[in-house]
């Protein structure tokens, strides 16, 4: 894939993502001036989050065209999210509060395929009305990857990437990860070579940075933790993963990592970073460039 998008097989690809957009507004303020700066190059949106309207609306005013779906079927645990899906209830995917479970565990084993089909798809849907042409698909919090009880929702998703003839974040190199046993290996292994039979375009990697630890570390350390992930990317495509925000009373309310989130912000913006990029000879790419090559072929 990497030749057809006109790129040498030793050349180092790297799609900066902003996970998250729509979750709050301090959020959708902060993806935005980063795509304002052209220090990140894609983000995917969780379509059931209040302010996802809002960060589609400024999206279409500023012309950002890079926004793919982060599919969401579960609620954070001081967040809740209700299904977008309105023609009937979905009671498999909900608690008794009409919220989407926390536990992806209860949503691996309680969820009917039907009802997982129907929510994914609304979500894009939603997206499209808004004017949104989606990039890709992924996964909030890796809900459809069967994580914890083995059932996946990965060809569901597939189904829709083929409808909509776009590709998915599952990377190659998921399959050299040592913290997943022998039964996650071969699932992951049947779902890459499904995506390959379906010409469903995957990338290589993903990077990111530790996230959610207590106690936070400081910005020179997280600055050069993350210089060094730059440094030892391979060939290939690879997804630099981050969760940027501004701080604000609703992110405070709803995260307890809420400063790692206000610090990659201020990572992306950084000189030193974007410099270092450049002086790797790394080459920035989006899911869009994917996506068009994808429905080109």
């Amino acid at each position: 894939m990497i030749q057809k998008l006109g790129f040498s097989a030793n050349d180092r690809l790297l799609i900066i993502n902003a996970d998250d957009f729509g979750i709050t507004k301090g959020t959708n303020d902060a993806i935005i001036d980063l795509f304002d700066e052209r220090a990140i190059t894609s983000t995917s949106i969780m379509i059931p989050c209040p302010d996802s309207n809002e960060a589609m609306e400024k999206s279409n005013q500023r012309g950002i065209k890079n926004i793919g779906i982060h599919l969401t079927l579960t609620s954070d645990a001081l967040n809740p999210y209700a299904p977008v899906y309105d023609k009937r209830t979905l009671h498999s995917l909900i608690n008794a509060d009409g919220y989407f479970h926390t536990d992806i565990a209860s949503l691996e084993r309680n969820a009917d395929e039907d009802d997982v089909l129907l929510e994914m798809e609304f979500q894009i849907q939603r997206a499209i009305l808004k004017g949104i042409d989606p990039t890709h698909l992924d996964s909030h919090a890796g809900s459809i990857m069967g994580l914890f009880t083995g059932r996946d929702f990965l060809e569901i998703a597939f189904d829709l990437c083929e409808k909509y003839r776009l590709p998915f974040n599952l990377p190659n190199k998921i399959l050299e990860q040592p913290f997943f046993n022998t039964d996650q290996l071969r699932l992951f292994q049947k779902r890459i070579d499904s995506a390959n039979d379906r010409k469903i375009l995957l990338i290589d990697d993903i990077v990111s940075l530790p996230y959610c630890f207590n106690p936070v570390i400081a910005y020179s350390k997280m600055k050069k933790q993350l210089a060094g992930i730059l440094t030892h990317i391979k060939p290939g495509i690879t997804q630099l993963t981050i969760h940027p925000s501004r701080i604000t009373s609703q992110l405070i309310a709803m995260t307890g990592c809420y400063k790692e989130r206000e610090l990659e912000h201020r990572l992306l913006n950084d000189r030193t970073i974007k410099k270092l990029i450049n002086r790797e000879g790394i080459k920035l790419i989006s899911w869009k460039d994917i996506r068009d090559l994808q429905r080109s072929i």
